[in-house]
C-alpha cells in the first residue's frame, strides 16, 4: 500500500481548493456542477476564481472518492464537511463510499489514515487498491 501521494492546491482569496489525483474515480460529479471551474484538458485543469467559494464548497461536498476537499486560512479553520459518524454506503455497480474517518490496515500491516469521503473498490479492477479508479465502468461491474 505504499504510494507517495500527489496532493495539489488551489487557492481563492483565504479558500483552498485540495485535489488528490489518485483518490479519484472519475465520477465527473465536479465537472458537471462547475464546469467553468473544472476543465480536464487544460492547466491548470481547477480554477476556483470562476465560482463563488459558497459553490465551491457545496460542490466538493458532493465529491464521492474524496479527491476534492478544501480549507481556509481563516482563523476558525474550517474543513470539508465530514459527519459525525463514520458511513458507508455501496454505491450500485461502484465503489464502497466511506464517508468519515478510517483506519485502513493493508495486509502488510502497514496502517493509512484517511477522512472525508474514500471509495474503495469492489470490483477487483482498480489498479489502485484498496482504492476505486473508477475501473469499474469498463468492467460492467453490478
Amino acid at each position: 500500500m505504499e504510494h507517495k501521494e500527489i496532493v495539489k492546491y488551489y487557492e481563492k482569496d483565504d479558500f483552498r481548493v485540495i485535489w488528490k489525483p489518485a483518490k479519484c474515480i472519475h465520477s465527473e460529479v465536479c465537472v458537471k456542477t462547475l464546469p467553468e471551474v473544472y476543465l480536464p484538458d487544460e492547466k491548470p485543469w481547477i480554477r476556483p476564481e470562476a465560482a463563488s467559494i459558497q459553490d465551491l464548497k457545496n460542490q466538493i461536498n458532493r465529491c464521492p472518492s474524496g479527491a476534492l476537499t478544501y480549507d481556509t486560512k481563516a482563523p476558525d479553520k474550517e474543513i470539508g464537511h465530514l459527519p459525525e459518524a463514520t458511513e458507508i454506503q455501496v454505491l450500485p455497480g461502484g465503489p464502497l463510499l466511506v464517508k468519515g474517518k478510517i483506519k485502513l490496515r493493508a495486509a502488510d500491516g502497514t496502517i493509512e489514515d484517511a477522512e472525508g469521503n474514500t471509495a474503495l473498490c469492489r470490483c477487483g479492477g482498480s489498479g489502485n487498491k484498496p482504492f476505486c479508479d473508477g475501473s469499474h465502468k469498463t468492467l460492467n461491474f453490478e
